[in-house]
């Protein structure tokens, strides 16, 4: 993961580390410029995250109090050890002193949590002291009473590490989905050329969660990966939360599949102006690999993208 952190004028990067797999203890290795020149000189951390459970496919947010990270987690790297939450001491990193780490291993609280988000700010910083937000979704054919998305806030005390906390703040129903591609088998969306196929990665939120407040509300987009005809046909779910100052909710929603080729593996974002962005990977059996985009402007029709693809 690289972010640039544009409140401080800093570059992060990021990848965990695993000297002695499959056994532990497994680390998370974080990098941050010294100065705003990507090319200069860093200060460089490895933090230890668990003596017994892998941190897989770690994924960041920026935030003012700290570097959020989310992580699936494998007990000796191979069986699923739940959901993993940390947040390191960005304030003492940008220095290059020591730091350090607040983790809530979560397989506790619900096993089934996985594929989570942290919130990453682009724009004005929101109020001090607000918390880092973490998302999920949650498709109700595995399991779950509904098709959900799930909102949890972590709240760092670099002060007193132990008064930190990690709590859900709210369950949101949402239009129908089906994000069972190809009953999770990697071989899944056609390319032109070859009877191989490639992985829908349809069962987590894609990266990122962005986080932007305008003041008078703050939003954040999301999306992730859904199966739009019951016949493994990708298109992507997108989502604007919104919270006007009486709490989160889903202020749009909506699929985006034009046709029939498979679009997957999305990343969104909101621009000062209330826009929205949309990019994504696209294929088919009469197409090669593609990148490809789309967007919206903040005066269209809600859950609609109007801006043609490219």
């Amino acid at each position: 993961i690289v972010l640039y952190a544009h409140l401080a004028d800093r570059w992060m990067m990021s990848q965990f580390a695993l000297p002695n797999y499959p056994s532990g203890p497994y680390y998370q290795c974080i990098a941050v410029s010294q100065t705003g020149d990507p090319t200069g000189a860093w200060y460089r951390y490895s933090f230890q995250i668990s003596a017994t459970k892998m941190n897989d496919y770690p994924h960041f947010g920026v935030w003012p109090d700290g570097y959020y990270m989310s992580v699936n987690q494998f007990v000796g790297g191979a069986t699923w050890g739940g959901a993993g939450v940390v947040a390191f001491e960005r304030d003492r990193m940008l220095q290059g002193l020591s730091a350090q780490a607040v983790y809530f291993d979560l397989y506790g609280v619900d096993p089934n949590l996985g594929g989570m988000l942290p919130s990453d700010l682009d724009g004005p910083a929101p109020a001090a002291g607000t918390p880092n937000y973490f998302m999920q979704a949650d498709d109700n054919g595995f399991g779950y009473p509904q098709d959900q998305l799930e909102l949890w806030q972590f709240s760092v005390n670099w002060t007193t590490p132990a008064a930190s906390s990690f709590t859900q703040v709210g369950v949101f129903p949402t239009a129908a989905f089906d994000s069972d591609m190809c009953a999770g088998s990697r071989n899944c969306i056609a390319q032109s050329g070859t009877t191989r196929k490639l992985d829908a990665i349809a069962d987590r939120l894609m990266y990122r969660l962005q986080y932007r407040d305008f003041g008078a509300y703050q939003a954040m987009v999301l999306n992730h990966t859904v199966d739009v005809n019951s016949t493994d046909r990708a298109g992507i779910r997108w989502y604007e939360m919104r919270n006007s100052g009486g709490g989160w909710g889903i202020q749009q929603q909506g699929t985006f599949s034009p046709d029939t080729a498979g679009r997957w593996m999305g990343s969104i974002a909101m621009d000062a102006s209330g826009n929205i962005g949309l990019g994504y990977s696209a294929s088919s059996n009469t197409m090669f690999p593609a990148v490809r985009y789309t967007g919206r402007l903040s005066t269209d029709a809600p859950g609609t993208m109007t801006q043609g693809e490219g």
